[in-house]
């Protein structure tokens, strides 16, 4: 009867050789993680007077940017209400140079294939 290896415990050997290289190949070591932060250097990163100056920089950017879209926004609906104005006023013109001649039915049926109105 053969022993079977892979029913074996453990060795210290076997973790040494086998599992901690395996290891290192999916999970960070210490020499990973020495390039990373500390919390000393996070702390140290950004005072809080200067979080505070870019927190008022970016509310005010965004202020400046809220505005403009409210303008923007004012001007969409002017817009929509001038163009209803137009399409009936060309409804209006159209009809009456139809109604009295002005235009042929073929003059009236290329107009309307604009979609103006």
């Amino acid at each position: 009867m053969s022993k079977n290896i892979d029913n074996k415990p453990l060795t210290i050997k076997d973790v040494r050789e086998v599992l901690i290289p395996a290891m290192e190949k999916v999970f960070a070591t210490k020499k990973d993680l020495e390039g990373f932060a500390t919390k000393e250097d996070l702390e140290n990163l950004i005072t809080k007077d200067e979080f505070h100056e870019f927190k008022d920089a970016v509310l005010t950017g965004m202020d400046h940017i809220l505005k403009d879209l409210e303008t923007l926004m004012m001007e969409k609906k002017a817009e929509y209400w001038q163009h209803q104005r137009r399409q009936k006023f060309y409804r209006i013109i159209v009809q009456a140079m139809s109604k009295h001649k002005v235009l042929t039915i073929n003059q009236v049926d290329k107009i309307k294939q604009l979609n103006i109105f």
